[in-house]
This record gives structure tokens, C-alpha cells and sequence, in this order.
């Protein structure tokens, strides 16, 4: 016996699980998850940092659109991501800030001195 399905829905981790349960009462939706347990691996790191790169420029829409909410549901507080990078790689840090360029995502350099005084400013407040 075979079955058919109007969408497929590959990964069932948070991203995944979500998007099935939304597309199930429109249309038979096929979850396929390579792991034993839905949500293992992926889910616990995509749930524990929002980050506006994650995924990619593809997935970069969907990241953004969901940031309102989280924040305004207490799910997420500022912290941001840090990417460093020597001087040597720094063509590598362009490449990858040209790849959101356009995106809507926040990306902003800052040098060593400026990170220090962040630094110093977390530990001051005890965080």
C-alpha cells in the first residue's frame, strides 16, 4: 500500500514540526525526520539562540518574522552573535556579510577595542 501527500515536510525539528502542524488541516502532510526522536539535535540549538543569520539568506524571512512575536512573548532577549575573524579572513567575513546583504538582517563590525568595552560592560552588570 502506498499513500500519497499533497506537501512533504523534511525535518521535525522545530522549524519542521511547526510548519507541518500548520499545513495539516489544509492539505496531507508528510513529516520525515532522519533521527529517532523528533527535535533531536537541530531543535535544542535553533530553541536555545535566536539569531537572524540562522538558516541562511533562504530562511532569513522567516527567521525576521518571527522575531517580533518571540520578543513580545518574552521568549528572547537581546544578545546577538558574534562571528571574529583575523585579519587574514577577513575576504571570508565579507563574503559571508555580502551573502545577507538585502536580507533585513542586522550585521554590524566592530573592532577589538569596541568588543573589550562590551565585554567589560556585561561582566560590570554581572551577567
Amino acid at each position: 500500500m502506498s499513500e500519497r501527500f499533497d506537501i512533504a515536510v523534511i525535518g521535525a525539528g522545530i522549524a519542521g514540526a511547526s510548519i507541518a502542524a500548520e499545513l495539516a488541516p489544509h492539505a496531507t502532510v508528510l513529516l520525515a525526520e532522519g533521527e529517532d526522536t523528533p527535535g533531536y539535535h537541530t531543535t535544542g540549538r535553533s530553541a536555545a539562540f535566536w539569531e537572524e543569520c540562522y538558516g541562511g539568506p533562504g530562511v532569513v524571512p522567516l527567521t525576521l518574522a518571527s522575531g517580533a512575536w518571540l520578543r513580545e512573548h518574552d521568549f528572547v532577549a537581546p544578545r546577538g552573535a558574534l562571528y571574529v575573524a583575523e585579519a587574514h579572513d577577513l575576504p571570508r567575513l565579507d563574503a559571508f556579510e555580502q551573502t545577507f546583504a538585502g536580507t533585513g538582517v542586522t550585521i554590524e563590525r566592530i573592532g577589538r577595542a569596541a568588543l573589550e568595552d562590551l565585554a567589560a560592560a556585561e561582566l560590570a552588570v554581572g551577567l
